[in-house]
């Protein structure tokens, strides 16, 4: 990673946090970064976001966002069940970051825009948010590849990751010193919506799947899962299916021809606005994904008291689900353990009860947006001091 040009003039001193992504939520859309950076800008007002000159966000919280740079991205081979896309950037963006004089640079992952970010940031401390282990996205491990994500890691002041399986990441194969990494969660979601502790439900159990239709969602499995159900308890049993994609002609078939109409609705689309309606109407998030980097439906769930049913393949399960307590894990091809799960929260209410309770305290204790925040301010606060 170069150091920005040295010839640099008019230098505008300006302070302040910068706030470095390739992107931001889907399609212009905030989505979890909206509630997040505008905690955040309660912790530091003197808040600067970095975004494409060209992209035109909906910003209902009124956030500082700024086009600072040019990017242009492009598609690469993928990886296992992820397309994976190279987010390049102008290199003016270096020099714009040096004249800004920015006090503390934070930068989301290794990307092309971030390293240059960092690469700009010769008078800033420097923060390197890392979210997890990428080995479960298919990550790139190339010689090339781990000589980049090294020299940022040795350019960063301090590196934050959300799990221990990210700080493992960066000591072990990144060589960080274990001294510069701090494991606390920044990247959280709950969808705005009418939060309520959880009570009993006289609807009998509802399911909520909430993520797109894809093979890697897997999706099919819920519905397998409801198959192997006795009659008698998939009477009590509703599903939802909030989401789209190229998978969503095939589950619908496939939930007719398996008598399931009564049983699943699929709701389609929904804005990440709407989107906690559902999670408020249900008792359990179930996500069966054969691959995630650390899917963030089940901290969705957990901010609504929803019990979980979470995959082992979804790297965020280790956080997320307390077995027994907060909900069960499974493998993603394992359909009688899921029937099985579902079999026994709806059979016994109580404890099903019992798990929402628990799923909403650690939420609350760990995973809310407001802990996310602040645990994104004390890291910037020890970038000041080192």
């Amino acid at each position: 990673m170069s150091d920005a040009p040295r010839d640099i003039e008019k230098v505008q001193t300006t302070g302040g946090v910068l706030f470095v992504s390739h992107n931001y939520g889907y399609a212009n859309d905030l989505l979890y970064y909206g509630p997040l950076l505008n905690a955040l800008r309660g912790h530091e007002p003197d808040l600067t976001i970095a975004v494409d000159k060209r992209a035109d966000y909906a910003n209902p919280y009124d956030l500082p966002l700024e086009g600072l740079y040019d990017r242009r991205s492009i598609r690469l081979p993928g990886r296992g069940a992820y397309v994976r896309l190279l987010h390049l950037a102008a290199p003016g963006f270096a020099r714009t970051v040096a004249r800004r004089d920015f006090d503390v640079v934070v930068a989301v992952e290794f990307t092309p825009v971030t390293l240059l970010a960092l690469s700009g940031a010769r008078r800033a401390k420097r923060v390197l948010l890392v979210e997890s282990d990428p080995r479960l996205r298919g990550g790139n491990f190339s010689p090339l590849s781990l000589a980049i994500k090294r020299r940022a890691i040795a350019a960063a002041h301090v590196v934050q990751t959300n799990n221990e399986a990210g700080a493992r990441y960066c000591v072990d194969v990144l060589r960080c010193p274990t001294d510069k990494v701090i494991v606390a969660p920044y990247l959280t979601s709950r969808p705005p919506g009418p939060v309520a502790k959880p009570t009993l439900s006289r609807a009998g159990l509802r399911l909520l799947f909430a993520n797109s239709l894809t093979e890697r969602k897997n999706a099919g499995l819920l519905l397998d899962a409801l198959q192997l159900l006795s009659a008698e308890v998939l009477t009590r049993v509703h599903c939802t299916v909030v989401g789209d994609g190229e998978k969503r002609a095939v589950l619908e078939r496939k939930a007719r021809d398996a008598g399931l109409e009564k049983h699943v609705h699929f709701a389609g689309h929904v804005p990440y606005a709407d989107l906690g309606l559902y999670h408020a109407q249900a008792d359990v998030l179930v996500n069966p994904t054969r691959a995630d980097y650390r899917s963030l439906a089940s901290f969705e769930g957990l901010g609504y008291g929803l019990a979980l049913l979470v995959s082992n393949a979804d790297g965020a399960a280790k956080e997320t689900v307390i077995e027994g307590r907060t909900g069960h894990s499974f493998a993603p091809d394992d359909a009688a353990a899921l029937a099985s799960h579902i079999t026994h929260m709806a059979n016994n209410p109580e404890r099903l009860l019992a798990m929402r309770r628990a799923a909403f305290r650690l939420y609350e204790e760990r995973f809310s947006v407001e802990q996310a925040a602040s645990n994104l301010a004390a890291t910037i606060d020890a970038a000041r001091r080192a």
